[in-house]
């Protein structure tokens, strides 16, 4: 193959594997930004780790040759993203509950959503992503597993672990 004739050749690969991602991107952005909010509870840093996670995807395009299994990959590598992202941060805001625009009941109902929130801040990030995985998303035991990069068993155990500190962290709220 001629040099001019291999330029041509990788440029319309380049160009279809952007335009994939593309597609991958509009598809899968806003689902992937929920999972991201879930697991980090920061609009700004789901945004950047979906943002991130699409640039991983990127830059590991060709490690996936089938397109079917591309959204489950993406998913993947921005769990574990999130996941990675999490566990290096150490600050969290916390929303107090706004009384003057309800009632006691919603006060009351406000008052618990902060405390879930709090109880749910002090999982690891491995039990928040089992979490937010399974009860959250629907996915398997074995989903999660594959998206997390563990064993199913191992996501179970996150999932009894988190649920067991969360009944713990409310019933002492």
């Amino acid at each position: 193959m001629t040099p001019p004739a291999a330029m041509r050749v990788l440029a319309a690969d380049q160009w279809e594997r952007r335009a994939a991602l593309e597609r991958l991107v509009g598809a899968q952005q806003r689902r992937l930004f929920h999972i991201a909010l879930s697991i980090l509870r920061n609009p700004g840093d789901a945004e950047d780790a979906v943002q991130e996670s699409f640039l991983l995807a990127w830059r590991k395009w060709d490690a996936v040759r089938e397109e079917e299994k591309r959204e489950q990959w993406l998913t993947t590598i921005c769990v574990r993203h999130c996941i990675r992202r999490r566990q290096g941060l150490r600050r969290w805001l916390v929303r107090e509950p706004d009384v003057t625009t309800a009632g006691a009941e919603h006060v009351r109902f406000q008052g618990r959503l902060l405390d879930l929130d709090r109880a749910q801040a002090k999982l690891s990030p491995q039990q928040r992503a089992a979490l937010v995985l399974s009860y959250h998303r629907g996915y398997s035991a074995d989903q999660c597993a594959a998206l997390m990069g563990v064993a199913p068993g191992t996501v179970r155990s996150h999932l009894a672990r988190a649920l067991a500190a969360l009944r713990k962290e409310m019933s002492d709220a």
